[in-house]
């Protein structure tokens, strides 16, 4: 996530291996610097998208109408709503989005090389994606209404700074709540087909700004936990993101062993395989399958990112 007032990093975005960038207009930006930050928008996207990464911008709500004005540009794959708790401050977002489709003759990006061209049937799969960000109590207690206000929406987080402010964390800075409001996102985003983001984060991590190799155990039990990918605001721990949400090589051999196992079993009428001693029914055989399928998307993005880069360096 970049504040759009940080122009050179912008310029940059496109080098730093992110599957996402974020161009934020709310909570990194000055209420002092949002005509500066708006003005950065529409180059931003163009610079972000070299590499290959989808692009969102985080609009501020209380300046949603300026912010989608100065974002909505070809190259834009979606918004990301923070702190939102109603279903009306969705809709007004899916309402100001499709009026600057049409006044700016824009539709889903697709990935570099693809091109859309706004004459198409405009479909919910070929209009910019809501993301939204639950970040106090009374957005956590909405959240199965607010996913479901818009087909926009396709993806939700949660925001651990703002929920500990909201919820008062204990003397010692955690906020013990966190583990269950956590797995109640990854439930509800799942039951709902959107997906959900976030790692696990610790306390003493600082969250998006933690370590490299704070991020990178983040990632991996947030992976375990049910995330499907994190924020982060600092380069260096995109590399540690992208490592923590792929199975690594003895995951995908391991999955592999699960999966050939079963059929094999299921080949000769039996209703579980075996590995190294331990069953396999058809729900192992299943996630291992998930594990698999898992692996190869993220390789394939990466291969993609990779020609993305190759293709500006040529």
């Amino acid at each position: 996530m970049i504040p759009a007032t940080h122009a050179e990093e912008l310029a940059r975005s496109w080098t730093f291996g992110a599957d996402v960038v974020v161009i934020d207009l709310e909570d990194l930006v000055h209420d002092s610097r949002k005509h500066e930050a708006r003005a950065n928008v529409r180059e931003g996207i163009e610079q972000a998208r070299r590499g290959g990464a989808e692009v969102f911008v985080r609009s501020d709500l209380e300046l949603l109408y300026a912010d989608l004005e100065a974002s909505v540009w070809r190259g834009l794959q979606g918004v990301i709503l923070p702190k939102v708790s109603s279903v009306e401050q969705v809709r007004e977002a899916e309402e100001t989005l499709a009026y600057f489709e049409a006044e700016h003759g824009v539709m889903q990006a697709g990935l570099v090389g693809e091109v859309n061209e706004y004459d198409e049937p405009r479909t919910v799969e070929n209009s910019l994606e809501l993301h939204l960000a639950l970040e106090d109590a009374k957005g956590n207690y909405a959240a199965e209404g607010l996913i479901a206000a818009s087909p926009r929406v396709r993806s939700v987080s949660l925001g651990r700074a703002d929920l500990v402010m909201d919820l008062r964390p204990e003397p010692s800075g955690e906020l013990h709540l966190l583990p269950f409001l956590m797995q109640r996102l990854i439930l509800l985003a799942n039951a709902a087909g959107v997906s959900p983001i976030g790692a696990w984060w610790q306390g003493t991590s600082r969250g998006l700004r933690a370590s490299p190799e704070d991020t990178l155990r983040a990632a991996r039990l947030g992976r375990m936990a049910g995330f499907r990918g994190a924020p982060c605001v600092l380069p260096e721990q995109v590399a540690a993101l992208n490592e923590g949400f792929s199975p690594s090589s003895d995951e995908v051999h391991q999955a592999d062993r699960c999966v050939q196992a079963f059929e094999r079993a299921a080949a000769a009428g039996q209703d579980c395989g075996e590995v190294d001693g331990v069953l396999v029914d058809g729900a192992a055989a299943a996630g291992a399958r998930a594990t698999l399928e898992w692996a190869e998307a993220c390789r394939a993005r990466d291969a993609f990112k990779a020609a993305a880069v190759e293709r500006v360096g040529a």
